[in-house]
């Protein structure tokens, strides 16, 4: 079958999620060194309990405004509620050049929280509206790499400038903003034209009622609870954690040595900070992120774990997940670069695990309520918000005792109970279908 050629406003729509996708990375992957560095690093000097706060909270938002925006691009046009994000995300990001009180980095953090919210299922819809059934898996391919494209690019760029000064990194991402307010008014076209639409759309709490006899299956429902609470809360804490981990007790002073000799001082030194004794620390949140893995291993991870069914795949990914948190672990000290080997373990596990996850969830919905899927879907992720209040507090917990690596051992354990569920689960539940 010859593939259809994508049209403008598909490459257009990538490019807004580069984007984005920099602006909102560049922010988060350092936020928590920002919020817990010492005041006199040019940080808040904030309790890990508080930042844990802000972090449930802003994911929360992030992934349950979604279910509202959705309905609303349907109704209202797809340029509109991009535009809304963009009018959500810019004074956000500004006003963190000012913002210093908890309750105004709150109100703040829950502004682009929001926008984030608005801005999630736009662009994906875009992709779905200008796919076909000879394109589409490419073009879903595409769109995930130019995510991670942004996640790699944004923590890297905002580490860099935040060694300058912190409001370097905001304003890059407020920069960003304007950047495709611009491309949007100039470029981009609604994919559907709301006005035209036909048929009734379904309010968001038609939707839930739709969602809940299904949730009464327990196949359904035990892989939900398994998922949120074994898999999301850990996989969503590696975001939280990690990079304020890699900054405050990886040795990248000795990292910093190792590529200053491949790469030269000069280039390193962008993206390092020098402390009172004249030692160069590379910058934690441009190392510790799973962007580049990403991009770089998976269509190799896909076309490896395809043949899999979905539930000993995402078995499988967990397991990888697992070893990643270990090689964290005994990353501080004088190991650094046993880091990156947990991080490479953590990305190729959450290649594995995290799309088949999603479309084992789905395929358990009758072929017309897939739509459905995405509303199912956003239940395990909301419990994983919840890691910021758990995880991200507990670390402080460990921190205060002196063994900050332990809330991996924590992790890791967690993701643990959650493969040894889940291959329970199969066992049972492959088995009754077997029968």
């Amino acid at each position: 079958m010859k593939r259809t050629p994508f049209p403008p406003l598909f490459w257009i729509g990538n490019v807004i999620e580069v984007l984005e996708r920099f602006a909102y990375y560049g922010l988060y992957m350092g936020f928590g060194i920002y919020v817990t560095k010492a005041v006199s690093e040019g940080g808040l000097g904030w309790e890990k309990g508080q930042l844990g706060d802000i972090q449930t909270m802003f994911l929360l938002l992030s992934y349950s405004v979604p279910m509202v925006s959705g309905i609303l691009a349907d109704r209202y046009g797809f340029k509109r509620l991009l535009m809304l994000s963009y009018l959500l995300y810019l004074p956000g990001f500004l006003l963190l050049l000012w913002a210093r009180s908890f309750l105004g980095v709150v109100a703040v953090m829950a502004l682009i929280g929001i926008a984030a919210g608005v801005f999630k299922p736009l662009i994906a819809g875009t992709v779905r509206l200008t796919t076909d059934n000879t394109n589409r898996t490419l073009g879903f391919g595409i769109f995930y790499l130019m995510v991670n494209v942004g996640a790699f690019f944004g923590p890297m760029t905002a580490g860099a400038l935040r060694t300058h000064h912190w409001n370097y990194a905001f304003l890059a991402s407020a920069i960003m903003v304007v950047v495709m307010i611009v491309i949007t008014a100039l470029f981009y076209r609604d994919p559907i034209d709301p006005k035209a639409a036909t048929g009734e759309r379904p309010e968001l709490l038609s939707q839930l009622k739709e969602i809940w006899p299904y949730l009464k299956d327990p196949k359904i429902l035990l892989f939900i609870v398994i998922f949120g609470v074994f898999i999301e809360i850990p996989f969503w804490a590696f975001f939280n954690v990690v990079a304020v981990f890699v900054d405050s007790y990886v040795r990248t002073d000795i990292l910093y040595d190792m590529f200053a000799r491949v790469l030269g001082p000069t280039i390193v030194g962008w993206f390092s900070t020098v402390d009172e004794n004249g030692v160069h620390r590379i910058a934690g949140e441009t190392l510790a992120h799973t962007a580049l893995y990403i991009i770089v291993l998976q269509m190799l991870v896909t076309r490896t774990t395809e043949r899999l069914r979905s539930v000993p795949a995402v078995a499988i990914g967990i397991f990888l997940m697992v070893l990643g948190c270990i090689g964290l672990y005994f990353s501080a000290g004088s190991f650094p670069l046993l880091m990156f080997a947990g991080i490479l373990l953590f990305a190729v596990g959450e290649m594995g695990c995290m799309p088949r996850f999603e479309q084992y969830l789905i395929s358990m919905l009758p072929p017309e309520k897939t739509g459905l899927g995405g509303g199912l879907l956003r239940i395990p992720i909301a419990m994983g918000a919840f890691s910021g209040s758990i995880m991200t507090r507990l670390y402080g917990v460990f921190e205060k005792a002196g063994h900050p690596e332990a809330i991996w051992l924590v992790q890791a354990a967690c993701l643990l109970l959650g493969f040894v569920a889940l291959l329970g689960y199969d066992r049972i539940f492959h088995a009754a279908e077997i029968d």
